[in-house]
């Protein structure tokens, strides 16, 4: 995509950079076609800089000491990926791979300051960004420790639709487009408790499922089970 006649409004480079800087952009930025499931960057690698989804969607996920991977993050068109990783170390403390098909913007360290600094509408964002972030990373480690199962998984559903939205508003049909397993990951729960909550959001009549395709019935009563921003 052009960042100078991007079609994407959700693209926050778009939206809070000069129009100069968006030309800068697409001068110096690299763009990446990747196919689906495949990395994107690896806990442990060096930061070179962030990533910007112009299409596409993407998970970021961490691994156990055990091997078990949690995803703790989902990222749709317009979204920021690689941020994580900007600290004193300049280490990414997590990985990141596409869901499906995706076109990602890589821009440089170097790039992505001089934008910073000569943007101030994108430095408020950045700013309001990060401490998102923060206050989300609390309340997920909360959400281990509180939330039940059903609570968990109606969290990862709404976030699911926050981020990716509905197939078909006329169904109600989500955009998942991960597996089940995946959404277990997400919940931070095994694959058979989250068969199990999600039959029993069908018997009560909050979600309609068919194979891996997942229709809301009753938002409102999903949302209120979250019991915290999703």
């Amino acid at each position: 995509m052009d960042c100078r006649n991007c079609p994407n409004t959700e693209c926050f480079i778009n939206k809070y950079c000069l129009p100069d800087w968006l030309d800068y952009t697409q001068h110096t930025k690299i763009s990446k076609h990747i196919s689906a499931a495949k990395s994107i960057f690896t806990e442990g690698d060096l930061v070179r800089g962030i990533y910007v989804m112009c299409s596409g969607k993407a998970k970021v996920l961490f691994k156990t000491s055990e091997g078990k991977e949690y995803i703790i993050r989902i990222a749709g068109k317009g979204q920021l990926l690689g941020h994580r990783g900007l600290s004193e170390m300049m280490v990414y403390p997590i990985s990141a791979a596409t869901i499906t098909e995706s076109e990602i913007a890589f821009i440089s360290n170097e790039n992505f300051f001089k934008l910073i600094r000569a943007n101030k509408d994108l430095a408020f964002y950045m700013m309001m960004f990060f401490a998102d972030e923060l206050l989300r990373s609390e309340q997920k480690n909360m959400t281990n420790v509180l939330q039940s199962s059903n609570e968990k998984v109606a969290a990862a559903l709404i976030r699911v639709i926050n981020t990716f939205g509905y197939k078909s508003k006329k169904t109600n049909k989500i955009d998942l487009s991960m597996s089940l397993q995946d959404l277990a990951n997400f919940s931070m729960i095994t694959y058979e408790s989250l068969t199990k909550v999600l039959d029993t959001f069908c018997k009560e009549e909050i979600i309609m499922r068919t194979d891996n395709d997942i229709s809301v019935l009753n938002e409102s009563a999903l949302r209120s089970l979250t019991r915290m921003e999703s």
